[in-house]
């Protein structure tokens, strides 16, 4: 097939982009002729991509940047040109569409609604120029006639998209993401954990739980220091020392907070900021639980990478990927997530209880095998199929016509 792909950028970091990154060679390796549209690419591009550079003169006004790329794309990527034209950006117009951010009104629903400011610098940010260009977006793209397939990473988002533009179970369809599982294993745990540990600076003994995301507000790091602060306060079981890891991006102004928050409230020695990492799967292989309290995530690929290293994850109820978490099985879900003393009890629950840990790590592994890359990549394939199917019989209908 003749496939187009849109994205802002091409690059192998990040959960969206790395997703992608993946889902294209995969498409090679099947022999299919894949075209990127997007800004920006960096050198660890596969060879055998089609690059299309989209414009990027407005890159310093927000809302003309992703008006200019939404027209762009409409303008130069013709859906009849290619078998399939697959969007993951902000665009309105495609054959199959990824939703990895769900409704804007929903999330503005925490992004705005709870953020900083007055209610007028909150109603003013709600209607700015930028939220309602992406808002136009959002509505164009879920009109019918601009797409034959939305999917979506979880059904959290699916949910959402139905409920405010009516759309059918066969137009919005949810496949959960997929995960290597041979990169991220248990045995790791084992061979790397010790060694990661050691390089990262992190004490050997000590009761590792891992936090992985970019934005710490909506990944939850306050909960996680208020976190810190009970399990100094009220103690922890055995020998062994709590550590909470954070591992992600942050902007220098918001990082600057966190960090003086965690100097004021003395709790440094349980809660570090590690800032962002590549090997991420060597941070899970050194992992005792993992902790994702996030106010929001379509998905979060995180907690897959968790569940397959074999590492019992607490995750709360707005991440999509929460779906796959069996409660006291393969893991907690946390129905607050700024339920910070809930957080404490399950971690020292697996610090005070190894067969506790290792019972719920080998569940996590086989819910893990369950969403395999390979699994994913086949419904995808056959999503291409059915999509390619559908636009040459409308294609053969509107000529007769």
């Amino acid at each position: 097939m003749k496939i187009a792909i849109t994205h802002t950028r091409y690059i192998a970091r990040g959960g969206v982009e790395r997703y992608i990154y993946d889902l294209v060679r995969r498409l090679l390796a099947e022999g299919h002729e894949v075209h990127f549209f997007c800004h920006f690419w960096d050198d660890e591009v596969l060879p055998e991509v089609l690059l299309h550079r989209i414009p990027n003169h407005w890159k310093a006004v927000r809302f003309m940047k992703v008006r200019h790329y939404d027209a762009w794309l409409r303008e130069h990527v013709r859906r009849e040109d290619f078998d399939i034209v697959h969007g993951f950006s902000k665009s309105s117009s495609q054959d199959i569409y990824t939703d990895g951010s769900g409704c804007l009104l929903d999330y503005q629903a925490y992004s705005i609604a709870e953020g900083r400011g007055g209610t007028l610098r909150r109603t003013l940010k709600r209607h700015g120029l930028y939220q309602r260009e992406v808002l136009a977006i959002e509505k164009r793209r879920h009109k019918r006639g601009n797409f034959l397939r939305i999917v979506t990473m979880a059904d959290l988002c699916k949910d959402q998209i139905q409920r405010r533009y009516g759309l059918n179970d066969s137009e919005v369809v949810t496949i959960y993401n997929g995960i290597d599982t041979e990169r991220f294993q248990p045995s790791h745990r084992a061979a790397l954990g010790v060694e990661a540990r050691q390089r990262f600076g992190l004490s050997t003994d000590a009761f590792v739980a891992l936090c992985i995301g970019n934005d710490y507000h909506r990944k939850g790091v306050p909960t996680l220091i208020d976190t810190a602060e009970l399990l100094k306060r009220e103690g922890f079981p055995g020998d062994r020392k709590p550590l909470i890891a954070v591992v992600g991006n942050e902007r220098p102004a918001m990082l600057a907070e966190i960090k003086a928050d965690i100097e004021r409230r003395g709790v440094a020695d349980i809660i570090q900021i590690f800032g962002p990492q590549k090997e991420i799967d060597a941070w899970h292989a050194l992992s005792d639980a993992f902790v994702l309290p996030t106010r929001f995530d379509a998905f979060g690929n995180v907690v897959l990478e968790a569940l397959a290293t074999g590492v019992p994850p607490i995750v709360a109820r707005a991440a999509g990927a929460a779906e796959l978490i069996e409660h006291d099985v393969n893991g907690w879900v946390l129905e607050d997530p700024r339920d910070a003393q809930t957080i404490a009890q399950h971690l020292r629950a697996l610090a005070a209880e190894p067969e506790l840990a290792e019972r719920m790590g080998r569940a996590a592994r086989s819910t893990a095998k369950q969403y395999s890359w390979e699994r994913h990549f086949q419904s995808m394939l056959s999503l291409y199929d059915e999509v390619a199917s559908e636009k040459k019989q409308h294609a053969t209908v509107s000529a007769q016509s």
